[in-house]
């Protein structure tokens, strides 16, 4: 799993982490036992706080994704898929608006949009 953060954006870097983490996990990249880097090991690699850092990992315990393990560290649990499956639905559905807002900035119509869809697609 690879984390890549803006400085830029307006986004806090806590929740950049946070929901990189939760993609790979509903994504299925990170699987079911599978442990988080530690919190100092994150924030070295990161080059931001252990403070950020555990924000994140905190908020990822309260949604349920993950849980802190004496001796071990933070461990991915078992996800319910349909919960997985909303989670993605949502994250296309944000992907699509953005995608949409872009392409009219851009003055495209649906059928450029298909296009780059449909060539974007093939390309996976």
């Amino acid at each position: 799993m690879q984390i890549l953060l803006s400085s830029t954006s307006s986004v806090p870097m806590y929740e950049q982490i946070k929901t990189q983490i939760r993609h790979a996990i509903n994504g299925g990249e990170l699987p079911e036992g599978a442990l988080l880097p530690s919190l100092r090991q994150l924030a070295a690699q990161l080059r931001v706080s252990v403070i950020t850092v555990t924000r994140a990992y905190n908020d990822l315990v309260a949604e349920e994704l993950v849980r802190n393990e004496h001796g071990r560290g933070f461990v991915v649990r078992a996800i319910d898929t349909d919960r997985a499956r909303d989670a993605l639905a949502a994250r296309v559905d944000t992907a699509t608006d953005e995608l949409v807002s872009a392409a009219r900035a851009a003055r495209m119509d649906i059928d450029d949009i298909r296009r780059k869809v449909e060539d974007a697609w093939n390309r996976q």
